[in-house]
């Protein structure tokens, strides 16, 4: 995957014009400064490759700073932050991007090395620059672009609220995150070289669950290691808790429940205040998050139950040929005589398979989970647009194709995942030698809108989705059983700005149908990945269409540039389902970073980009306005 050989940029070998964030409010192009000497990032990051113990078992991993998952980052409303990503893989490029918040960072700092930057070399560094904004107070997360490397290489980040009036939402006493992953033995690159092989060979099944640093799949008693032991969470009676449940998993669409507490008030969804909705489990795909209000028992309710303080956290993966599974401890921490703290033990053993908390098995129930439910807490600044306001409808019909071979009850030859026949991948840009798109817009290359329009939404010349400043745009996605007559669950997630989500259902969709649902002035939260369900294992026939979801997205000059739309399934992006979209004309695309200064952005290692012995240049997006340029 982008192999460190790949020096020197193609030029317009498949030109998209681009910009990897939208206009800011708040944006100020700085003066160009070095960052060196006394200058210093609010974070720094540090990807490396080593033997790291998960689920009891050493594994070859690319982590942030050798641990996974990595630092948790905190930023604030109205404040810029500078993360500081160095590439210490020998043999291996990275970029680092910030899952939810694409339309708050800088122009190549969204981190996707096809279309926004050149990737970070090895010992070399980039500067990311993040800027959230008032009502981007929330829960993201940040990973690896490249490659399989996210199953480890990822990271917890909140957006916590600024400082000044008005008051956060929603009151609480303490802030829990729940960080689900996925755990694979198989190292990174037996992934890869098999998902690109012909014959093709599955990722496989992760084989456990991994709750922050721990898969609970063994007891405290018999764990060889904390890494497969249950994680523990500790709370105190009475008390009110935010709990953060993010899914960064490679694969799995998981159910979470806690034992005695199916009390659960959803407040977020991703990185989105949300008016209250009751809940009494968490279901969520590869990259979606969910903040809930947990309210503890009182120590009156703990001596009623009789379990010593101590609750089952369960969870559970669905609808794959095996569900990992998994434990954590929801632990009280009460006080005796005197106000002392009173310790009660621990259970030892794990309880019995779905003994604590049973969770949905039938999609029947699953699939409508939250649909048309979660609406955005400040509903009159809401600005949803109508079904007449919709100018054009973008159907994008997702399926798997056999290349190079066929399928007769297995697949002899390679696979891939195609959307209205275009498929995507970073494999395919390495071997196009294809130059990241937002540096092709600086070369002047446009996509063709006319000729996307007649060719089912994509431009056959730069394979991008264009749309105009102005559009209302519906993007229905369409699951197709391909030719092996099956279908999967697939979190659709899309970079820049987030959409409204306007549901999903079995069958066909019908947009007068669906709109029904929105008469009676229901405004959809907005949203940044969302589910396309798996409703039926198997088709009646192959290329059968039966399931979708849908978007809507306006156009405006705020959110003009490239974004990918892509399944965040780790293995499906590899096989390429990812979609490139573009906003807006080459006059409406930011070139504001001047010359000579843009250069160091333009090639791969170029000046923006440090290493031990150079300091970067760089044109800061979100500075305080303009100053005289650095001198060396």
């Amino acid at each position: 995957m982008w192999s460190t050989t790949w020096l020197r940029p193609a030029l317009l070998v498949a030109g998209l014009l681009s910009t990897s964030t939208s206009v800011q409010a708040k944006h100020h192009l700085g003066a160009p400064e070095y960052h060196g000497g006394d200058w210093r990032p609010e974070y720094v990051l540090v990807a490396t490759a080593q033997n790291i113990t998960i689920n009891c078992e050493s594994r070859y991993s690319v982590t942030f700073n050798q641990t996974s998952p990595g630092p948790m980052l905190r930023l604030q409303e109205g404040k810029t932050t500078w993360v500081r990503v160095w590439n210490r893989i020998p043999d291996n490029n990275l970029t680092v991007h910030w899952h939810g918040l694409s339309q708050r960072v800088a122009p190549f700092s969204d981190g996707v090395p096809t279309v926004s930057q050149w990737p970070i070399a090895p010992d070399q560094y980039f500067d990311y620059e993040l800027h959230p904004e008032s009502g981007d107070a929330g829960t993201y997360f940040y990973h690896s672009h490249v490659g399989f490397q996210a199953v480890t290489a990822r990271g917890l980040l909140i957006v916590d609220d600024e400082e000044a009036p008005p008051e956060r939402p929603y009151q609480y006493d303490g802030d829990i995150p729940l960080v689900f992953a996925d755990y694979y033995p198989h190292e990174d690159s037996t992934v890869e070289a098999g998902l690109a092989a012909n014959p093709f060979v599955w990722a496989g099944e992760p084989t456990a669950v991994v709750l922050n640093d721990r898969t609970g799949n063994a007891s405290l008693a018999t764990a060889k290691d904390d890494s497969c032991k249950p994680y523990i969470i500790t709370v105190e009676p009475g008390k009110t808790y935010r709990m953060r449940f993010v899914n960064e998993a490679a694969l799995s669409f998981l159910m979470v429940g806690i034992q005695g507490h199916s009390e659960l008030t959803i407040i977020e969804a991703d990185g989105h205040y949300t008016k209250p909705a009751n809940v009494s489990y968490i279901q969520f795909g590869s990259g979606q998050r969910y903040s809930v209000l947990f309210k503890a028992k009182t120590e009156q309710q703990l001596d009623a139950d009789g379990l010593g303080g101590n609750y089952w956290i369960q969870y559970e993966a669905r609808d794959r040929p095996s569900n990992p599974f998994g434990w954590g401890i929801l632990h009280y921490k009460t006080q005796g005589c005197g106000g002392q703290p009173k310790e009660s033990a621990l259970p030892q053993n794990l309880p019995a398979y779905k003994q604590p908390v049973t969770l949905p098995t039938n999609p029947a129930d699953y699939t409508r989970y939250l649909e048309y439910t979660l609406e955005q807490y400040d509903n009159a600044a809401n600005n949803f647009p109508s079904r007449s306001e919709v100018t054009r409808t973008v159907y994008i019909t997702v399926n798997q194709l056999v290349v190079d071979g066929f399928y007769n009850g297995s697949v002899r030859g390679g696979l891939e995942w195609y959307q209205n026949n275009l498929t995507y991948s970073d494999e395919e840009a390495e071997a196009l030698r294809t130059v990241p798109y937002l540096i092709q817009a600086y070369q002047g290359e446009t996509p063709d809108y006319a000729a996307a329009l007649a060719n089912n939404g994509w431009d056959p010349k730069t394979r991008a989705w264009p749309a105009e400043v102005g559009e209302v745009l519906d993007i229905v996605w369409l699951s197709n059983s391909g030719p092996t007559s099956g279908y999967d669950n697939h979190p659709m997630h899309a970079h820049g700005e987030h959409f409204w989500d306007l549901g999903s259902g079995n069958g066909t969709y019908d947009a007068a149908e669906n709109d029904k649902h929105f008469e009676s002035g229901y405004k959809p939260a907005r949203r940044d990945t969302t589910m396309l369900y798996r409703y039926m294992p198997r088709s009646p026939t192959p290329f059968y269409t039966s399931g979708w979801r849908a978007w809507r997205i306006r156009i405006t000059e705020d959110n003009v540039g490239a974004w990918m739309m892509h399944c965040h399934i780790l293995a499906h992006m590899a096989m390429g389902m990812q979609t490139v979209w573009v906003f807006g004309n080459a006059a409406q695309i930011i070139r504001e970073i001047p010359e000579p200064y843009v250069t160091g952005y333009l090639t791969y290692g170029g000046s923006a980009y440090g290493n031990a012995t150079y300091d970067p240049l760089v044109v800061p997006w979100f500075g305080l306005g303009p100053a005289e340029p650095p001198h060396p």
